[in-house]
């Protein structure tokens, strides 16, 4: 009898990356996701800061990951609201309103590196980002004409914002962004397309969602809340 035909085992680093959900200040949630995969591609999809207890911590992280080519970063409308009012000096009632203050917090009094690592997160977030035959960004998919600016950041799924055609080959999106309160939602759009959305609101009920997206399998990491908060009470999810 012939010997059995090798089984061929694909390199980690070599397979389509791992999406991460909204982080939201849970550094804990993040670093059991990375944990759960230590040898893959990261796509993080934003909102890193605001709500949770580590936003500076997160963002350490985060900064890690990029530099180390490791992950890639997305811009989420949080990361965008700290930007804006720190660096730009707008809408800090809007960011401070929508959990700026425990960010602030996060610093200990360090004004400084908090404006530091905005300009870094200005510099290296991308808006959204398209790897093999999957688009991923924060919160909708992007206006390929360009007149919907906010799409991508600030969208939602429920019929207000539309579900922009993906380029040519592209197959799948990711998203965050819209806490989905029962687990991540693959929808089959009428283009056949599919569009994910994998936020299960790690601050509000300390579960963090990661995609495989070379097998389309979730991975639920959860821990306890840190506080009892629901997002039917905030503005900007």
């Amino acid at each position: 009898m012939a010997d059995p035909a090798p089984q061929l085992h694909p390199d980690p680093a070599t397979l389509p990356p791992v999406a991460i959900g909204d982080i939201h200040g849970r550094l804990d949630l993040l670093d059991a996701a990375l944990a759960a995969f230590p040898d893959r591609h990261i796509v993080l999809l934003g909102d890193y800061v605001d709500r949770g207890p580590d936003s500076a911590q997160v963002i350490a992280r985060v900064r890690e990951l990029v530099e180390s080519r490791r992950a890639t970063a997305l811009r989420g409308n949080h990361d965008q609201m700290l930007i804006d009012a720190t660096l730009h000096g707008q809408g800090a009632a809007l960011w401070e309103m929508n959990g700026g203050d425990t960010t602030t917090d996060s610093y200990y009094g360090d004004y400084a590196a908090l404006l530091a690592d905005a300009q870094w997160m200005d510099e290296h977030l991308l808006p959204h980002t398209t790897i093999g035959n999957t688009l991923y960004a924060h919160a909708m998919r992007p206006d390929p004409t360009g007149r919907d600016l906010d799409a991508h950041t600030w969208g939602r799924p429920d019929g207000e914002t539309p579900f922009y055609p993906l380029p040519p080959g592209v197959t799948h999106s990711v998203h965050g962004h819209t806490v989905m309160r029962y687990g991540p939602v693959a929808h089959q759009l009428t283009d056949r397309t599919v569009a994910w959305f994998i936020d299960t609101g790690a601050v509000f009920f300390g579960t963090l969602t990661a995609l495989d997206t070379a097998t389309w399998t979730p991975t639920t990491i959860q821990l306890p809340a840190p506080h009892p908060a629901t997002p039917t009470t905030q503005v900007a999810p």
